[in-house]
């Protein structure tokens, strides 16, 4: 699980970089200092709302937090110990709308209705991208356990805000923890 989790945050590590251009006409000196408590919070409600809307089943509402470029990225591990990757907008489109309408009923089948995180880590690439990595708690429908997930999300701003160009989710098939037990708020 380590390995997979660590192969993943290297490819992210190296699409941001692969993403960065230098543009050496630009000037530092004409330009604000990026405000990155302002900006995580404005990440924070975009991942927020993402994450709320697909365990809703609401399909517009998770579509129009993500980035829709063919270089996005969706990752996950199966229960079975395997791994897989939804590459480009059209393959995450096509994944989160099968899972929606699906498995979630288009918000008639909850099975999360609820999740926490821990405080992410944060580390923003100049004004226009950001890397996020975190512990999510993951309730069951009928809220006696979490399962745990390691969370990691690379965010692109666009010209309509932040949106999610990669989600890597990686959750663990073993021990859940006891709904009551939970200490985050």
């Amino acid at each position: 699980m380590k390995q997979l989790t660590n192969s993943a945050t290297l490819f992210a590590l190296l699409l941001l970089t692969a993403c960065q251009q230098p543009n050496p006409e630009a000037s530092t000196a004409d330009k604000p200092a990026l405000d990155e408590a302002t900006e995580t919070a404005s990440i924070m409600q975009v991942i927020d709302n993402e994450t709320k809307c697909f365990f809703d089943g609401n399909y517009e509402c998770w579509a129009k937090n993500w980035s829709h470029q063919p270089y996005a990225l969706q990752a996950w591990n199966n229960s079975d110990g395997t791994s897989d990757a939804a590459v480009g907008w059209e393959k995450i489109n096509a994944q989160g709308k099968g899972w929606i309408e699906d498995i979630y009923k288009n918000g008639e089948n909850v099975i999360h209705p609820v999740f926490k995180r821990d405080k992410p880590q944060v580390k923003f690439f100049g004004d226009n991208m950001a890397y996020l990595i975190w512990t999510q708690y993951n309730a069951d429908k009928e809220k006696t356990n979490y399962r745990v997930s390691r969370e990691t999300r690379l965010m692109e701003r666009e010209t309509d805000g932040w949106k999610i160009v990669n989600v890597s989710a990686f959750w663990d098939v073993g021990p859940k923890i006891a709904f009551d037990s939970l200490k985050i708020n």
